[in-house]
């Protein structure tokens, strides 16, 4: 029995250190591609409740940005971010505020896209009220004051609702462009349906 041991004693180790050399090999080889992206998606840094503000030349605040949380991947230097809110300041212009659930920042911040109850609230300007827009997704250009979408909007005013597929609007210009679909319900129209209604009753 020791005999037979020892005679295949060379074979068992031979084997032993075959299953030694693929399991060394194993633990050190190089990720796959999918295993590569997947550690370049993680983020480098998570930052909750903050607050950003970008000046211009001038030392004049253009723009703030706060969210709930931010998380930053180095891959290609985008941030997600939760519950954005932006405001957005031009001389002599109202305010536009910005919020949504989510958004992704391109690595320079040259462009927002926000996603999830996006909601604009253009503060009321010389000759202008108040004017709140909602949709689901807004792409904003903060050098540029541009926000656009081509998404279901619907826009309300002091006196309209206006419902529209594909918006693009500036804060420099106040000139809202929409792109199809355009419905316009005035207050003085419902109303009118309201007081029919009544005297129908």
């Amino acid at each position: 029995m020791i005999n037979q041991f020892l005679s295949r004693l060379p074979l068992i180790l031979l084997v032993l250190l075959i299953v030694l050399a693929f399991w060394l090999n194993q633990s050190v080889r190089a990720p796959s591609p999918a295993q590569e992206g997947d550690l370049r998606r993680a983020p480098d840094y998570i930052v909750e409740n903050f607050s950003a503000t970008r000046m211009d030349h001038e030392g004049v605040t253009r723009h703030v940005l706060s969210a709930k949380k931010m998380l930053h991947y180095p891959d290609d230097d985008t941030a997600d971010l939760e519950q954005p809110r932006l405001i957005n300041t031009h001389p002599g212009k109202p305010a536009m505020e910005v919020e949504a659930d989510q958004a992704k920042m391109s690595g320079n911040g040259e462009d927002i896209y926000l996603t999830g109850n996006v909601k604009v609230l253009r503060k009321a300007g010389k000759g202008r009220g108040e004017t709140t827009m909602t949709t689901s997704f807004l792409h904003l250009v903060p050098d540029d004051d541009i926000a656009k979408t081509d998404r279901p909007v619907v826009i309300t005013e002091a006196n309209a609702i206006i419902k529209a597929v594909g918006m693009e609007t500036s804060n420099r210009t106040q000139v809202t462009r929409l792109l199809s679909q355009v419905k316009v319900v005035h207050a003085k129209v419902k109303r009118r349906a309201n007081a029919a209604k009544i005297d129908s009753d």
